[in-house]
This record gives C-alpha cells, structure tokens and sequence, in this order.
C-alpha cells in the first residue's frame, strides 16, 4: 500500500520510459504537417489573412470577446490602484493578440514594464512571433536559437521569469503548440485562390464582347493587317472610321455554364472556412432569407464561443496582474479580471441599483466608476430634487 501511494505523487508515465532516443532530443517540433513541410515558417499561415472572407471570420470570432466589458474582483487597498493600471493598458491589442493563440495555436506576449514611484507597473504586453519559440520535451516554453538566417531544434533560451505570458489554444501533452485553426483553412483558401485565378482568366478570354471585321476578297495581306491593326485600336479606344466597304460586327460572347462552376467552388470553399473559424455560416453568407430560428441558433453558437474564448483573454491578463502583485507585494491575494458582457451588466446591475436606491441607499461615485467602467469626466452626481 505504501508502494502505491510512493507512485501518486509524480509523473509515472513519461517519454522516456516509452521513447529510449529522448535523451538525444531536447525539444519538440511542432507536430503540424504543414510547417513541417515548409520549414516551421509560419508566414505560411500569416499569408491566409489576406483573403477577405477569412479575415471577416476572424474578426467576427475575436469581437465576440473584444466587445465584452471587464470587471474587478480585488479586496483591500489595492482595489484603485489597480483600476487605474487596467485603464492604462491598451486592452484592446493585448485581447486582440492573445486571441491569436486560436488561429496559430499558440501566442506569446513579452510584458513591458516601468518603474512607478516604488512600484514596477506594466504598460504593455507586445506579442511576438510564434517562430521564436519552441517547447521543451517536458513541455517548457523556451526562446529559439537562431543563426545564420535559420532556426536551431536546440533546447534554447529559458526565458525570464514574470516577463513572458504564453496562451495555448487547446494543447495537449504531445502538442504543446496547440489546435491551429488556419491549418484547417489553408487548403481552401489556396483552392480558392487557384479557381478565382482561372475564372478571372475565363472572364478575360470569354466574357467581353468581341467585334467582327468583314473585308472584300481583294485586300491584300498588308491591308488585313492594318484593318486588324484598326480593329484593335478600336477596342482601346472605342472610336475609329473605317471605308464604307468594310463591314463591323460587335458580337456578345456566348453563355458559358462553366462560369458557375467556379463561382460555386468559391462559394464552397468560404462556406468550409466559415465553419473552420466560426463552426457556422449563416452569419457569414446569407445567400438566401433564413429563417428568424436559423440565425437565432448561429447567433447562438457564435455566443458560446465567445464564452470560451474569453477565458483566454481571461488568464492572459489574471497572469499579468499575479506578476504585478509578486513583483511588488509578494503573497499578497491576486486580484482577478472578469470578462462581461457589456449590456449584461449595465441592465442588471442598473436595475439592482434603481431597486436599492428606492430604499434608500446612497452610491458614492468610486461605486459608478468601478461598475460601470466609467472616467471621472463621463459622469457626474446629483441629488434629486424634493417634491414641493
């Protein structure tokens, strides 16, 4: 009994009990087949967010939780002070960029720091390119190696403590780098670009009008040639004159049903992207008039989402504030950041305090600034006048 108890308290299966050559190897490579085959450059992926349906997605995806409201959960005297570092973050770009573990599987922000008074204060965290990093086999983060224009599968630097913030988007104990969302994207997003190529090509060839030019059997071959010559000048310039024995047909191209084909594979390859990024399409590409409970259930799903995301963007910034009070406090209780929506919590909590007013409590304008997220100049107090 005591043997077994012995083994509860560490890690029993590890890689090198099941993979004798660990011991060789420091690092893990990313398993994706993709960067694999292009060197680990992640440009690959980065060059996808140049098609405009993909990068529609994406915002709609990241909006679910850029648009939430925050709050904060913090005892004691470090309650203002805090407000007032989390004002002065830009919020936007750090939600922005830890949201990119998504779509890259993993993303890292480098805090930077300054020196307040006789506190060390964060005013920024800057994400970094996802190359620069590998993971240990005991699944470290570590800064890569690079030189000579490439990047070493060495173990790399270890990285300081309280200046780094790693956000994973579902990684596991063989795939650290976590799910990548534009690996599920990229073939048909190449795809498209493939059929759009050809169908402009199609466009150009077959869809303008051409004209027709009829001479007599007499012409020679050199005054085929500058009747041509003229013909061409017309369609550049859309005015010419010819002899009155020439004769000019301007005929419509034909109907080609091969058109529709690749407009239907574009169509199918944003629908397979919408559901890659957003897991629907209705919201999307409404092609056709829905239903009011079809786009109520996508409005739906893209809430949940939303809901998961933003615990993300929930530890990314918990972690910074756990930084802020050991650098600075030690032990002391961690505040904690709660991400809302933002019409959920005016409506509830302004009718709480409609209801609370009624009975006659009295809120003080700290109370307004920290709940409803307001500045000093947004708002200000007064006493209602008594009924004569």
């Amino acid at each position: 009994m005591k043997e077994n108890k012995r083994f509860l308290m560490t890690e029993y299966a590890t890689r090198n009990k099941v993979d004798v050559f660990s011991t060789l190897y420091k690092t893990l490579p990313d398993p994706d087949k993709l960067l694999e085959d292009n060197n680990y450059d992640y440009e690959i992926y980065r060059d996808l967010l140049t098609d405009p349906h993909l990068m529609a997605t994406i915002q709609q995806r990241k909006m679910q939780v850029m648009q939430m409201g925050w709050e904060l959960e913090c005892e004691g005297k470090l309650e203002k002070r805090v407000l007032e570092i989390m004002r002065e973050l830009p919020l936007s770009n750090i939600m922005s960029d830890v949201l990119d573990a998504i779509f890259f599987g993993f993303s890292v922000g480098e805090v930077e720091w300054k020196k307040d008074g006789n506190e060390i204060v964060p005013v920024d965290v800057i994400g970094k390119p996802q190359e620069w990093f590998i993971f240990t086999r005991d699944n470290e983060l570590r800064m890569r190696k690079y030189k000579d224009g490439s990047y070493y599968f060495e173990e790399g630097e270890k990285l300081p403590a309280y200046k780094f913030i790693l956000t994973q988007y579902k990684p596991t104990y063989t795939n650290p780098y976590g799910q990548k969302v534009l690996s599920s994207c990229y073939w048909p997003v190449q795809l498209k670009r493939g059929g759009i190529e050809y169908w402009q090509l199609m466009m150009e060839r077959y869809g303008m009008p051409y004209l027709i030019g009829r001479y007599p059997n007499s012409f020679t071959d050199l005054q085929k040639k500058e009747f041509l010559q003229q013909l061409q000048a017309m369609v550049e310039d859309n005015i010419t004159i010819f002899e009155d024995t020439l004769g000019i047909e301007l005929k419509e191209s034909p109907q080609y049903d091969i058109g529709q084909l690749y407009e239907n594979l574009v169509k199918f390859h944003n629908k397979e992207i919408s559901k890659a990024v957003l897991t629907v399409t209705l919201t999307i590409e409404m092609e056709k008039a829905g239903t009011y409970k079809s786009t109520d259930i996508h409005r739906e799903m893209l809430s949940y989402l939303g809901v998961s995301d933003k615990k993300l963007v929930e530890k990314a910034l918990n972690t910074l504030l756990s930084y802020y009070i050991k650098l600075n406090y030690g032990d002391l209780s961690c505040p904690r950041i709660k991400l809302v929506k933002k019409e959920a919590v005016v409506d509830e909590s302004a009718e709480r305090d409609k209801l609370l007013n009624e009975i006659g409590v009295t809120f003080t304008k700290d109370y307004f600034k920290k709940r409803y997220n307001l500045q000093d100049g947004d708002f200000e107090l007064f006493k209602p006048q008594s009924p004569a």
